[in-house]
């Protein structure tokens, strides 16, 4: 003051913690905690660890990306698209990690030989999130999905598989770095970027901070946008500029995909009048007509020569796999020979034998309905979804039929969170074991 009358002012702990990128302050018994938006994390809200790619032409570029023998990268990533650009490094021999038809897809191009793919056995394209690892050492990569049991691509010691001369690209790639190479432009399923989240994206270990990249216009803080939003008959996208919107399965509409639809009008006309949206505007599809499901949701009608969910695939050349016909999946062709990618339930080199029953590993939220009310519970758990096919049991000269089944069952106390804010317990009864056992 004029006449030093006023005592110093102290500092508060919430001016000490500087709290960053919108975070506001608590101050708690003297103790300051930064509140994080979405997608922030660190004791300052620091680091942006989580994006959401609402635009299929949008990337984030990392270009500090250190030069390396030995690489391991893992990222999360949350999505219910079938195809697009995860990861792409490299210039004159580029390596692309990408969506293929739900399942995760690692292509490597060395520019004068065939490039060399291979696929997760898992798919990911189910809305929950799932950890992708890239493991690189000696010439050779490893492809591990949820902990599960790796595949390998061995470039047989063409050069360093991952680089840090040239960007590291997440989500997507500028059209300028398309790559041309016959291998592996014949190989990329989608060129236009990833649609869904990505967070916690680790290279060498070290959590990556998007805030220190360049992100281009439509990659927005946050995964998080799903995270009360259920959605019964249908798979929630965060990816709306309205917010989180349920993509429901044919013949569902509704907010929670929890209305049936009523056969009356057809096509546009039903869908705009019961909610005054048309799915068809602002499509995706590339070489195709868009064809309306439901109230949200719609499909690509592709053109002659085109496939794929947005037809922008190009129909493989008659006779590409010449030597080898799939029954139930797709063929491919890599350097060492032709192969099949079976559908689920196949298995065999030709995809002509049935996978026997078993219990695959499921761990989700469990989602129930009372009223027009939707509860789900507070945390996923773990339990079997049973799988498979079991052959007719001869009993008494009579052929019985043998299904699939639960053998034994778990029963659990879970809490349940609903969408009016209530919460209650229940048992909830889930396999933990499953057979075959005469059809019921």
């Amino acid at each position: 003051g004029t006449f030093c009358e006023v005592t110093d002012l102290q500092p508060t702990p919430c001016h000490l913690a500087k709290c960053q990128n919108g975070a506001a302050c608590d101050d708690k018994l003297g103790t300051a905690i930064c509140q994080c938006l979405p997608g922030f994390e660190g004791q300052s809200c620091e680091k942006l660890v989580s994006v959401n790619f609402v635009d299929r032409d949008s990337y984030v570029q990392l270009q500090d990306v250190k030069n390396w023998p030995q690489s391991n990268i893992t990222l999360q990533v949350s999505t219910a698209e079938d195809n697009g650009i995860l990861l792409y490094n490299g210039d004159h021999e580029p390596i692309a990690v990408e969506l293929h038809q739900g399942r995760v897809r690692v292509t490597y191009d060395p520019g004068n030989q065939p490039a060399s793919a291979i696929y997760s056995a898992e798919t990911v394209n189910d809305g929950l999130f799932h950890t992708v690892e890239l493991v690189t050492f000696n010439q050779m990569v490893n492809l591990s999905v949820d902990g599960g049991e790796p595949t390998t691509l061995d470039s047989h010691g063409r050069g360093q598989l991952v680089t840090g001369e040239t960007p590291l690209y997440v989500g997507g790639m500028p059209e300028e770095v398309i790559p041309t190479s016959r291998g592996l432009s014949s190989q990329t399923l989608n060129t236009s970027g990833f649609h869904g989240c990505i967070r916690n994206l680790y290279i060498n270990h070290e959590l990556q901070d998007f805030t220190r990249s360049q992100m281009k216009p439509g990659v927005v803080p946050g995964c998080q946008p799903c995270r009360k939003l259920y959605c019964l008959h249908g798979i929630c996208q965060p990816n709306s500029a309205q917010g989180p919107q349920c993509h429901c399965q044919p013949g569902w509409t509704g907010k929670h995909c929890d209305q049936p639809i009523t056969v009356g009008l057809s096509g546009v006309d039903v869908v705009t009048m019961a909610n005054g949206i048309n799915p068809c505007e602002g499509n995706k599809c590339v070489k195709g007509e868009c064809m309306v499901l439901d109230a949200q949701t719609y499909r690509c009608e592709c053109e002659k020569g085109y496939r794929g969910t947005l037809c922008n695939l190009k129909e493989e050349p008659a006779g590409s796999c010449q030597r080898l016909q799939c029954l139930h999946g797709q063929c491919q062709k890599t350097e060492d020979g032709e192969s099949c990618v079976c559908e689920q339930g196949q298995t065999g080199e030709s995809c002509n034998i049935e996978t026997p029953c078993r219990g695959e590993p499921v761990r989700d939220y469990h989602q129930l309905q009372r009223g027009t009310v939707l509860c789900q519970t507070s945390k996923p758990f773990s339990w079997v979804q049973c799988q498979g096919h079991c052959r007719a049991e001869a009993k008494r000269d009579v052929a019985t039929a043998s299904c699939c089944a639960p053998l034994r069952v778990r029963r659990r106390r879970i809490t349940f969170e609903c969408d009016n804010g209530t919460s209650f317990t229940q048992d909830v009864e889930k396999p933990v074991e499953c057979g075959c056992k005469e059809c019921l």
